[in-house]
């Protein structure tokens, strides 16, 4: 009985070392093609994604997809939570002007988008009416009829690209699906709108919003989402 006694101690100890805690290293971590990286410093985690053009030019350039917090979740998983959303910085220079109107039997709302090149679909909802339109050489305009306008004399918009580019080869996003302007905007009855939103790039739509993923260390270097990033 002594013998197995010392038998389960010595179990429990190899079990006890074999959980020994992996520490999250500081350093920049790629994946096989060299096209992502994940940058960590204490606290924090930064993935990065290789600019196409910079490929192009034969000298890579990384942008930042997410900024992440990291929290240890067990031995070797580390949960990671964006520390801001992505709507936060696409409405942070946000310019919305009025300028005087002829016409007085509708609302002209006109939006800039002057640093993207791909076609952004506007919704705008002016009660219950929604009105939508795409951009084209980063402008649209929409028009409200004032006819229909009764209950509201203000507005709220969204927007979204006409299409998405998979985040990874599994077809999945992790961006916002849709930006909503979190304001009402006040209309004016002799008065057209111009929103224009500097902030909004092609690059914007990349940019990862993660809320409970987690990161595993493993040898030389540590795996997300089943992909591998090797430490430099």
């Amino acid at each position: 009985m002594r013998f197995l006694y010392i038998i389960f101690l010595s179990v429990i100890g190899m079990v006890s070392y074999g959980e020994t805690p992996k520490k999250l290293e500081n350093g920049v971590y790629h994946n096989e093609s060299g096209a992502r990286l994940i940058e960590i410093k204490n606290d924090t985690l930064k993935f990065l994604s290789c600019s196409s053009s910079s490929i192009e030019e034969g000298e890579k350039s990384y942008y930042p997809l997410a900024i992440c917090k990291i929290n240890e979740a067990s031995n070797t998983f580390f949960e990671i939570n964006s520390i801001e959303r992505p709507e936060q910085s696409a409405f942070k220079d946000i310019l919305i002007t009025e300028e005087a109107s002829s016409n007085n039997a509708s609302y002209e709302i006109s939006f800039k988008v002057p640093n993207a090149s791909i076609p952004i679909k506007f919704d705008v909802w002016c009660g219950t009416i929604l009105y939508l339109g795409v951009t084209e050489k980063g402008e649209c305009t929409i028009v409200l009829n004032r006819n229909r306008i009764t209950s509201s004399d203000s507005f709220r918009f969204s927007f979204q690209p006409m299409y998405y580019v998979e985040s990874n080869p599994a077809g999945q996003y992790f961006g916002i699906l849709c930006y909503m302007y979190p304001y009402e905007v006040n209309l004016d009855s002799e008065k057209s709108i111009v929103i224009k939103l500097p902030n909004i790039t092609d690059t914007l739509f990349d940019q990862y919003f993660l809320l409970g993923e987690y990161v595993q260390v493993v040898p030389h270097g540590i795996k997300w989402r089943g992909e591998y990033y090797k430490k430099f």
